[in-house]
């Protein structure tokens, strides 16, 4: 696999990851914030639970487009040991197309029918829990193809024994906590980011009335830390069992600190366990700003560095399979993905420049 390829498939990878996690993290996000609006009868809580609401549907258009090129780069990678995993998942694959289209229209009827949904919270619950269900569903069909791409001596027992064979796979389940866990401390960090901008002084209130105080600025941004450390904190737990549930050998690898890989995974972990003292901290004082923004340039710098370990682990364990260390790039799915790349970046940056136009920003005098 070339460098250059090798390269397109960690920065596809860590644009869908973004919004991806804004999807899977934010859906459960979005149904307990308006829960909590609920149980509490606070405005803060109804409002940024729309807020959630209007935003969501458009990033999960932004992280099937992205994933779209991401797959195509893993497809040319990695083909020889991606499709026999994606055909021993069988019809559960065929079915996340489906899943996905059901997400966007159950996200969109959310958003549609707030109104509607709010004198009736249990239909709202129920919508809402299927939307959860729709968007973790799809992940966990992913990590079972990720994680039958690493273990090609399994294949011909997962073929006999089927969804048995794939569930008995020692990573597959710390791989999803992981992963979920992963997206909802994303989340947080949206949160966390959109409670400062609404700080800033640049947001333009769409009706009279509308322009937030600093009180609400801060709420939103803590609100958000206290989702990044709740999905962060219990990593210290699955961490570790991801770790020890990889082979021998490749766990010998990842903590030699002879690789590029070893060395992102322990500056990764450095960077993440700032980010727990500083988000801890941001929750205790009253001028959040200064240590949120330190937070959350730790955890970005945590996620970016993880995609490249990630990525390390992958090719660590594939290296032990002789079939799989005579993979050959497919130059034809590298230039369909590098073409989806383009037009997701576009589609991103037109609807960011339509949004401003609509929106246009002015400082807060």
């Amino acid at each position: 696999m070339t460098s250059i390829l090798h390269g397109f498939l960690l920065f596809g990878f860590l644009l869908h990851a973004l919004f991806m996690n804004l999807v899977i993290g934010g859906t459960p996000i979005m149904v307990a914030t308006d829960w909590l609006g609920y149980g509490t009868g606070r405005e803060r809580y109804r409002r940024l639970g729309t807020a959630l609401a209007n935003m969501l549907p458009s990033f999960l258009v932004f992280a099937v487009v992205l994933g779209v090129a991401s797959l195509l780069f893993v497809q040319a990678a990695y083909g020889p040991v991606f499709y026999p995993a994606m055909l021993l998942v069988g019809t559960m694959w065929i079915a996340v197309l489906g899943a996905v289209i059901l997400g966007y229209v159950g996200l969109s009827a959310y958003k549609s029918w707030r109104v509607w949904l709010g004198g009736r919270p249990g239909l709202q619950l129920a919508l809402g829990s299927v939307n959860v269900a729709l968007s973790w569903g799809v992940a966990w069909i992913f990590v079972m193809v990720g994680t039958l791409m690493l273990n090609p001596e399994h294949w011909q027992d997962i073929q006999v024994r089927g969804l048995r064979g794939m569930l008995s796979l020692p990573s597959l389940f710390p791989r999803y906590g992981h992963m979920v866990l992963a997206a909802v401390a994303g989340m947080g960090i949206f949160l966390m980011c959109y409670g400062l901008y609404l700080g800033s002084g640049f947001r333009r209130p769409d009706s009279p009335g509308d322009e937030p105080t600093e009180d609400d600025a801060t709420w939103v941004t803590k609100y958000g830390v206290a989702w990044a450390l709740a999905g962060t904190l219990p990593q210290i737990v699955v961490g570790p069992w991801l770790l020890l549930s990889l082979p021998d050998e490749v766990r010998a690898e990842l903590i030699s600190g002879r690789s590029l890989g070893s060395l992102a995974f322990f500056v990764g972990l450095t960077f993440g366990l700032l980010s727990l003292v500083l988000l801890n901290a941001s929750l205790m004082i009253p001028h959040v700003r200064g240590m949120a923004l330190a937070g959350i340039v730790s955890l970005l710098v945590t996620v970016c560095l993880m995609v490249v370990v990630r990525d390390a682990v992958r090719q660590s364990w594939l290296a032990k399979d002789s079939a799989a260390t005579q993979l050959s790039p497919d130059w034809g799915a590298m230039a369909m993905g590098c073409v989806v790349l383009v037009i997701g970046l576009g589609l991103i940056g037109y609807v960011v420049y339509a949004y401003q136009n609509a929106h246009p920003s002015r400082p807060r005098s």
